[in-house]
């Protein structure tokens, strides 16, 4: 790949006309990628870590957050990314090593070599805007791996912590057959003057009550 497509391709998917292709280069290189892959691992973990602080301080405790966050950078999510911006079509691959060792996980050492050169080509602020636009970070479910009672709990201590009364759960409906019940629960609390309702679906009554606490605890953070 000549300067030119690479400087195109970055453009296309980044939004920006980097200032040296080195640290690129390096970055799409199989073997040469990876002392940049260790680098953009800690940068990476870094811009999530401030996120996830930065806006569910009052909510999260330190189990939370490392899996929270390691639930956002795992691979899948990494060389799902990858697919997405059609990474493998340029990766630079030298005459000592072959195309079958681009695997999944090469794909996600790659997405994170190319975070560090991004950071070094363009410094913090920029690497951190590509970093959201890359991850959806802004609009990812923070609670959808959380276990049943703590979502619930969670809630609970978030609202008390804001001053407000826990929230309420009534059953509204139940449907389907004895063996295969569907429950639908409401899920009800007061902020700031305004009376905010979510419902859940499931199984059984606790399933429906986790995703009623979840969808309500979404509506609770953005009133």
């Amino acid at each position: 790949m000549n300067d030119q497509s690479l400087t195109k391709w970055i453009q296309d998917e980044f939004g920006f006309i980097p200032n040296n292709l080195t640290e690129y280069r390096n970055a799409i290189t199989l073997r040469k990628y990876q002392v940049l892959e260790f680098f953009g691992d800690s940068i990476l973990g870094f811009v999530v870590a401030e996120y996830l602080v930065s806006n569910f301080r009052i909510i999260g405790k330190s189990g939370w957050f490392t899996k929270v966050k390691s639930n956002v950078v795992n691979d899948k999510n990494l060389s799902d990314i990858a697919k997405r911006i059609n990474l493998k079509s340029i990766i630079l691959i030298p005459s000592t090593s072959s195309i079958e060792q681009i695997t999944d996980r090469v794909l996600a050492d790659v997405i994170e070599a190319l975070i560090s050169a991004i950071y070094l080509d363009q410094g913090l602020d920029k690497c951190t805007q590509i970093v959201f636009k890359l991850l959806n970070l802004d609009k990812i479910d923070v609670f959808s791996d959380t276990t049943d009672d703590n979502i619930i709990s969670m809630l609970q201590e978030y609202l008390a912590r804001l001053g407000y009364a826990p929230p309420k759960y009534t059953e509204v409906d139940k449907t389907g057959s004895d063996h295969t019940p569907i429950y639908t629960i409401k899920a009800t609390c007061n902020v700031r003057g305004k009376e905010l309702t979510a419902y859940g679906d499931g199984s059984s009554k606790k399933e429906a009550k986790k995703k009623a606490a979840n969808e309500l605890f979404l509506l609770v953070d953005e009133t």
